[in-house]
Protein backbone atom coordinates (compact mmCIF):
# COMPACT_ATOMS: atom_id res chain seq x y z
CA UNK A 1 0.00 0.00 0.00
CA UNK A 2 1.31 3.31 -0.66
CA UNK A 3 1.21 6.67 0.96
CA UNK A 4 -2.32 7.85 -0.52
CA UNK A 5 -3.82 4.58 0.66
CA UNK A 6 -2.57 5.20 4.40
CA UNK A 7 -4.21 8.99 4.21
CA UNK A 8 -7.24 7.54 3.01
CA UNK A 9 -7.85 5.02 5.42
CA UNK A 10 -6.78 7.51 8.07
CA UNK A 11 -9.34 10.15 6.80
CA UNK A 12 -11.97 7.59 6.58
CA UNK A 13 -11.30 7.01 10.40
CA UNK A 14 -11.26 10.17 11.29
CA UNK A 15 -14.42 11.09 9.40
CA UNK A 16 -16.27 8.17 10.74
CA UNK A 17 -15.67 9.45 14.34
CA UNK A 18 -16.04 13.01 13.95
CA UNK A 19 -19.58 12.19 12.16
CA UNK A 20 -21.22 10.09 15.04
CA UNK A 21 -19.75 12.71 17.43
CA UNK A 22 -21.11 15.78 15.03
CA UNK A 23 -24.36 14.70 13.81
CA UNK A 24 -25.19 11.81 16.45
CA UNK A 25 -24.93 13.70 19.18
CA UNK A 26 -24.31 17.61 18.24
CA UNK A 27 -25.65 19.52 22.09
CA UNK A 28 -24.76 16.70 24.06
CA UNK A 29 -21.79 15.15 25.65
CA UNK A 30 -20.99 11.55 24.53
CA UNK A 31 -21.63 8.80 27.57
CA UNK A 32 -18.97 6.75 27.98
CA UNK A 33 -20.88 3.40 27.82
CA UNK A 34 -21.21 4.79 23.97
CA UNK A 35 -17.93 5.36 23.18
CA UNK A 36 -16.34 2.52 24.27
CA UNK A 37 -18.89 0.68 22.08
CA UNK A 38 -18.28 2.62 19.08
CA UNK A 39 -14.78 2.22 19.48
CA UNK A 40 -15.16 -1.39 19.48
CA UNK A 41 -17.14 -1.72 16.69
CA UNK A 42 -15.08 0.19 14.39
CA UNK A 43 -11.85 -1.97 15.64
CA UNK A 44 -13.89 -5.49 14.88
CA UNK A 45 -14.69 -3.45 11.50
CA UNK A 46 -11.20 -2.73 10.72
CA UNK A 47 -9.95 -5.86 11.46
CA UNK A 48 -12.47 -7.29 8.77
CA UNK A 49 -11.57 -4.66 5.75
CA UNK A 50 -7.85 -4.48 7.02
CA UNK A 51 -8.41 -8.70 6.41
CA UNK A 52 -9.99 -8.17 3.19
CA UNK A 53 -6.96 -6.01 2.23
CA UNK A 54 -4.35 -8.29 3.23
CA UNK A 55 -6.27 -10.78 1.26
CA UNK A 56 -7.65 -9.73 -1.87
CA UNK A 57 -5.79 -6.47 -2.07
CA UNK A 58 -2.42 -7.68 -1.28
CA UNK A 59 -2.68 -11.35 -2.48
CA UNK A 60 -1.20 -12.30 0.40
CA UNK A 61 -1.99 -15.86 0.69
CA UNK A 62 -2.21 -16.25 4.52
CA UNK A 63 -2.99 -13.87 7.38
CA UNK A 64 -0.32 -11.12 7.84
CA UNK A 65 -0.88 -10.79 11.76
CA UNK A 66 1.23 -7.79 11.89
CA UNK A 67 -0.28 -5.69 8.99
CA UNK A 68 -3.90 -6.35 10.16
CA UNK A 69 -3.66 -6.05 13.94
CA UNK A 70 -1.27 -2.69 13.82
CA UNK A 71 -3.38 -1.25 11.21
CA UNK A 72 -6.45 -2.02 13.08
CA UNK A 73 -5.02 -0.39 15.99
CA UNK A 74 -3.80 2.73 14.15
CA UNK A 75 -6.82 2.97 12.45
CA UNK A 76 -8.66 2.83 16.03
CA UNK A 77 -6.94 5.28 17.54
CA UNK A 78 -7.53 7.81 15.10
CA UNK A 79 -11.24 6.81 15.26
CA UNK A 80 -11.28 7.51 19.19
CA UNK A 81 -9.42 10.69 18.26
CA UNK A 82 -12.14 11.63 15.90
CA UNK A 83 -14.88 10.78 18.40
CA UNK A 84 -13.87 11.88 21.37
CA UNK A 85 -12.32 15.10 21.16
CA UNK A 86 -14.23 18.71 22.15
CA UNK A 87 -17.78 16.57 22.64
CA UNK A 88 -20.07 20.06 22.40
CA UNK A 89 -18.64 21.27 19.01
CA UNK A 90 -17.49 24.60 21.04
CA UNK A 91 -13.78 24.65 20.13
CA UNK A 92 -12.99 26.24 23.72
CA UNK A 93 -9.82 26.99 24.84
CA UNK A 94 -9.52 24.26 28.03
CA UNK A 95 -9.53 25.79 31.39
Amino acid sequence: MNLFAWLALGFISYVSGFSIRHFGYNKQDLPKDKLWLYTGAFFVASLVVFSVINFWVMGKPNFDIAFIGVSSLVATGVFFYGISTDTNNTMKMPD
